[in-house]
């Protein structure tokens, strides 16, 4: 159930969207509440018209074929909100900050202008960047392959991720965010299949964890740097600096 759990994760966690088990890590949830859409009010939320061309026909796809549609909670937590923006469009150094707290992350590379990918040792490889951002929302699109065991073969998968926002007032002056994220998972009949056969029944609510997961990666880190801000420019040094 590992690797089946991997596997599912390396799809739904494609936009910056690796999952971090932050058991270890010294931050703090953000709070949580419950606040669903349903799949056509959050393909709404996807302003095709406004995202580039070359992107426009895959984004069209992962949203109106989607074998997959999931929903993160509803959270909130204190930071600074341009550092928190500052995080949505950098996922590798997230990747950096979360293993110096312990937490156990894939790697991310910057592929640059924009993008970045992941792959594993079985030749899968995702890459994926912002196709639209404004002020209350960030979407990422996601496409390659990904094996979902060595023996069997390379499944093609788009993604699309659409993070939504807003800023709080505090007390004292202080700013918090609330954001929720929708994820839409497209992939061809064999992978369908795979999916269906490796994890059946379980599929949606695994997805949904991992895009959980996913906020709190950016949550998280915006929190703990909010919180101890001091350790803010060690954390997110790249190993060697």
């Amino acid at each position: 159930m590992a690797k089946q759990r991997l596997w599912l994760a390396g799809l739904v966690c494609v936009a910056g969207l690796t999952w971090a088990d932050g058991a270890n890590a010294q931050s703090q949830p953000p709070a949580v509440a419950t606040d669903k859409l349903d799949k056509a009010k959050a393909a709404a939320n996807v302003p095709l018209h406004a995202v580039p061309e070359r992107f426009r026909e895959g984004v069209k796809t992962a949203v109106e074929k989607a074998c997959m549609f999931t929903e993160g909670p509803v959270e909130t937590f204190a930071c600074e909100p341009p550092f928190y923006y500052w995080l949505l469009e950098h996922p590798d150094r997230c990747v950096v900050a979360w293993r110096k707290l312990g937490a156990q992350c894939v790697m991310i590379s910057d592929r640059g202008n924009g993008r970045f990918g992941w792959t594993d040792e079985h030749g899968s490889d995702l890459q994926w960047e912002a196709v639209y951002h404004s002020n209350d929302r960030h979407i990422w699109y996601a496409e390659g392959k990904v094996r979902p065991a060595s023996l069997l073969p390379l499944v093609p998968v788009k993604a699309v991720v659409v993070l939504r926002y807003r800023e709080l007032d505090g007390p004292n002056g202080a700013k918090a965010i609330q954001h929720q994220a929708d994820m839409f998972l497209y992939t061809d009949g064999i992978g369908a299949a795979l999916a269906t056969k490796l994890v059946g029944a379980a599929a949606p609510q695994m997805a949904e964890q991992c895009v959980a997961q996913m906020q709190t990666f950016f949550a998280g880190l915006a929190w703990y740097a909010h919180r101890y801000p001091e350790r803010t420019q060690a954390m997110f040094m790249p190993a060697g600096n």
